[in-house]
């Protein structure tokens, strides 16, 4: 089942999502999860965003993917993995990106209707000024905001577009951050990726 996720918890999201990625590239994907010894036996992975992730392993006797909820946790044996080889990395969930990502354009849309009544704009079917979606290039989006101007005649029009300049600069933006971030962990070379390299697990269990 698709999560749910409100406005205002994307907003909390993307805060800490970009507080974790603005550490060091060594220890960025450390800051999502905890990877600690319950034991000599055996050791434990958490998320520690409240986001659920896919726990991927790699060069271990278990390699796989395993499903890390967001307030849970993923216990696992010592002895699966192999001396210094065994690596893991996390992987956003399809799901919760797509919900988020559906969660913005809900928004984004609803936004583009709004500032359309206070500032009257009408869009003629063969000449649609807004995108159905929040994707554009910085060109575009600078060419979009100067033609919705054009529609603030008055102080309270200018006010109105202001406020709707808030709201699209945050869809526009979280848009493509989840994006990019999405793509980084599922392996895409972008400037997200040094945030999601692997894990060395022996590394980790011996801090």
């Amino acid at each position: 089942m698709m999560l749910q996720i409100s406005k205002c918890n994307i907003k909390i999201i993307t805060i800490l999502l970009v507080l974790l990625c603005s550490y060091t590239y060594v220890s960025a994907q450390d800051q999502q999860i905890a990877v600690s010894p319950i034991n000599q036996q055996e050791f434990e992975v958490r998320s520690l965003t409240g986001v659920p992730y896919t726990i991927i392993f790699e060069g271990s006797k278990i390699d796989g993917q395993y499903h890390l909820a967001s307030n849970g946790s993923l216990t696992f044996k010592t002895a699966d993995m192999v001396g210094t080889k065994s690596t893991l990395r996390i992987k956003f969930e399809k799901e919760m990106h797509l919900s988020m990502e559906n969660k913005l354009v809900e928004d984004y849309r609803s936004d583009v209707e709004w500032v359309k009544s206070m500032l009257d704009i009408t869009e003629k079917k063969e000449f649609e000024l807004f995108p159905s979606r929040p994707i554009m290039t910085d060109e575009g989006f600078d060419k979009l905001k100067t033609k919705v101007f054009e529609y603030a005649t008055t102080e309270s029009k200018e006010r109105y577009f202001y406020q709707w300049m808030d709201k699209v600069n945050y869809s526009v933006g979280a848009f493509r951050f989840f994006k990019s971030l999405y793509n980084a962990s599922n392996g895409e070379d972008n400037e997200q990726r040094p945030n999601f390299l692997p894990i060395n697990v022996y590394e980790v269990l011996h801090q």
